[in-house]
C-alpha cells in the first residue's frame, strides 16, 4: 500500500512509498487535485458467463470533477518525473507492450459487496508556462 499513517502525532502525517521516492507531508498540507474523490469497487463479474474475468472494477466520477481530472492526467503527463515503465496489454499486437505508464492510486477495504475505495490524488503543482 502506498500510504501509511503515523498515529502518534498531533497531527496526522502520511507517508507516500513509491519506486524511487518517499516524501512525508501533514494532511493539513495535503491540496487535492479533485475536489470530490472518485469511488472504486470491485465485485462480482455479472456479465461473465465462462469464468475469464469473475471480478468487475467500477469507477464512480463525479461529472463536475471531469474537467479537474483531465488537468490532474495532462499534469501528470507533462510531468516526467512522474512516469514510469509498465506493461499493459495492446489488443492489436494480442501481447504484452512495454511503455511508459502513470498511476493513479487510492486507498480501499473490504466491504459486504466486494472491495471498495476512494482515489484522490495529491494535485501537482505547475508553474505556468509564461
Amino acid at each position: 500500500m502506498p500510504f501509511a499513517n503515523i498515529a502518534n502525532n498531533k497531527r496526522p502525517l502520511q507517508i507516500n512509498f513509491y519506486a524511487n521516492s518517499f516524501r512525508i507531508f501533514s494532511m493539513a498540507d495535503f491540496k487535492p487535485a479533485l475536489s470530490l474523490p472518485i469511488k472504486w469497487s470491485v465485485g462480482e463479474n455479472q456479465f461473465d458467463d465462462n469464468g475469464k474475468f469473475p471480478k468487475s472494477l467500477s469507477l464512480t466520477i463525479p461529472v463536475e470533477i471531469i474537467p479537474e481530472l483531465c488537468s490532474h492526467l495532462m499534469a501528470l503527463e507533462a510531468d516526467s518525473s512522474k512516469h514510469k515503465q509498465g506493461k499493459v496489454w495492446n489488443f492489436k499486437e494480442q501481447e504484452e507492450a512495454k511503455v511508459d505508464v502513470i498511476y493513479l492510486n487510492g486507498k480501499g477495504k473490504e466491504g459486504e459487496y466486494g472491495d471498495f475505495g476512494n482515489i484522490n490524488p495529491v494535485k501537482i503543482e505547475q508553474e505556468l508556462p509564461f
